[in-house]
């Protein structure tokens, strides 16, 4: 499985589960109204996890617009490595199964 990282600084790069840590770890950095947020891509079914430094990650399929996109407000930093982990594993099933909500927020 491939996945990318999409960082706070705007950079991209292919990304691993173990990696996950340190990319959420950037949220804890000053806020930044313009890069608030940190990303995992699947590349092979374009979900992807955003979680930002308020506390709110997001599902969605960039390939999909019937898709909505959903979220989990007041996610902990440990929350959204679990979730994003979840991704980079292929484990649609269980992310499926969280409590979203509709929409970004």
């Amino acid at each position: 499985m491939s996945i990318t990282f999409a960082h706070r600084d705007g950079g991209m790069d292919d990304g691993s589960e173990a990696g996950i840590p340190s990319l959420v770890a950037e949220l804890d950095g000053p806020i930044d109204d313009e890069h608030p947020d940190v990303s995992v891509t699947d590349d092979e079914s374009s979900w992807i996890v955003s979680a930002f430094q308020g506390g709110t990650v997001v599902l969605e399929n960039l390939d999909d617009s019937d898709v909505e996109p959903r979220h989990l407000p007041h996610a902990s930093r440990m929350e959204a490595v679990q979730v994003m982990a979840m991704l980079a594993r292929g484990d649609l099933a269980a992310l499926q199964q969280l409590d979203w909500r509709p929409g970004y927020e």
